[in-house]
């Protein structure tokens, strides 16, 4: 992967072209499954086709002869994916083999297995954050590590707050971490963005390494070919910039994703109704739903300055303490709304995809389809904020709809 300076615009136009064409084009030809606790592909078995899961708890065992795509709050890959992997959950946990590339994001990350070609992580971990985290009956430490076992490729790309880097990457590295420990072998070029950094005995960057960090690191003198240490600055060159902006839109769009998904597997799991109901409401009548939602949504407008005069009301009568609360209440349940539009947009949009599929499969699974499509879009510039707005205001409608078929019912 060359490291070269790219028009800002393209990279963006062509991941959104890839992953749509991933999610409308390869899922009318792909195998979805899940249930709401635990999905397990036993080892031995064998998906001829592309898989879409998810789960509170993911492990495959056996083999996934064309791409995986593994949502929840654990995965667990000990078997095959003969195409790419994409996975996002609380942990992450790859100890087989993924023969193209492995895109994940997590609150902790663990690689001890193969990746074929380029892997990308996103994930967490740094100062104050090594307490382990709890999965049923797993349990992974915050952060990112790629074990010593591990086998990459081709590139690696990793970003996060702190891990080690251990094993062997083919290609080049790139990483941006708070804290970082390498002790692995690096077969081309090593660019590290690092709060601080640890490099081992024994670790290998056969081409240069470069590293940006407050303070100079101690680097063993056979650890690379050629080491260049870069002060941080507060301008960065044109090529750097463009790499910056790629990478960080690449990371911010893959934990978008892994918040929503975390976000509706708790929702359909402990309060299905705040999203099967709008939903029920749009597949009946979503023109209808759609011009509830612009109404409400133009109402809105003045939603704020009635909310200004409701907290001046009560701080003049009940004080201060009151008036922030009433502040608060406010301004979190908007928010909330906002926040939750997607989820139900999402899922009705990921079952339409999934029926147009010929497919039978969870509300967890259509609704990562459904919001995938959504996020990705939505982080286009330019474009996203009219996205957002109408899937807020489809939400909306359906959620207002939902309420009337509900009075209706009762009468």
């Amino acid at each position: 992967m060359q490291l070269v300076q790219i028009h800002r615009k393209w990279p963006v136009i062509l991941l959104v072209g890839l992953l749509l064409l991933a999610v409308t084009g390869g899922a009318l030809a792909a195998e979805f499954a899940g249930d709401e606790d635990v999905y397990r592909l036993a080892a031995g078995e064998v998906v001829n086709d592309d898989l879409y899961v998810g789960s509170g708890e993911i492990y495959i065992d056996g083999t996934v002869k064309g791409d995986l795509f593994a949502f929840g709050g654990y995965v667990e890959i000990n078997g095959v994916v003969e195409g790419d992997l994409v996975a996002g959950g609380g942990g992450v946990v790859i100890r087989g083999q993924v023969m193209d590339d492995a895109r994940v994001a997590g609150g902790g990350i663990e690689v001890t297995g193969t990746i074929g070609d380029d892997l990308f992580v996103a994930g967490g971990g740094g100062q104050g954050m090594g307490f382990p985290m709890q999965f049923g009956s797993r349990s992974i430490q915050q952060g990112i590590r790629i074990g010593s076992e591990a086998r990459i490729g081709g590139d690696g790309v990793i970003v996060g707050g702190g891990g080690k880097i251990d094993g062997n990457i083919g290609g080049n590295l790139w990483a941006a971490m708070g804290e970082l420990e390498l002790a692995g072998q690096v077969g081309g070029n090593a660019e590290l963005q690092v709060g601080s950094l640890r490099v081992d005995e024994g670790s290998r960057v056969a081409g240069t390494l470069r590293y940006s960090s407050p303070d100079q690191a101690s680097i063993p003198g056979e650890a690379a070919g050629a080491v260049t240490y870069d002060a941080p600055q507060t301008e960065t060159s044109p090529g750097a910039s463009a790499i910056g902006r790629i990478v960080g839109w690449f990371v911010r769009t893959l934990l978008i994703l892994v918040g929503f998904a975390l976000l509706g597997w708790l929702l359909l799991r402990y309060a299905p109704g705040l999203l099967t109901a709008p939903v029920a409401a749009i597949q009946e009548k979503p023109v209808e739903s759609g011009l509830y939602g612009l109404l409400a949504a133009a109402l809105l407008i003045f939603i704020p300055i009635l909310s200004i005069l409701l907290v001046v009301l009560v701080w003049i009568f009940w004080g201060t303490f009151s008036a922030l609360t009433m502040a608060f209440f406010l301004l979190g349940t908007l928010a909330l709304v906002w926040m939750l539009s997607p989820l139900v947009t999402g899922l009705w949009l990921g079952q339409r995809i999934v029926e147009r599929a010929g497919s039978e499969t969870t509300l967890t699974v259509a609704l990562l389809v459904g919001v995938l499509l959504i996020v990705v879009i939505g982080r286009v510039p330019f474009i996203g904020w009219l996205v957002y707005l109408l899937s807020f205001a489809l939400a909306l409608g359906g959620v207002l709809r939902s309420r009337r078929m509900a009075q209706v019912a009762l009468t």
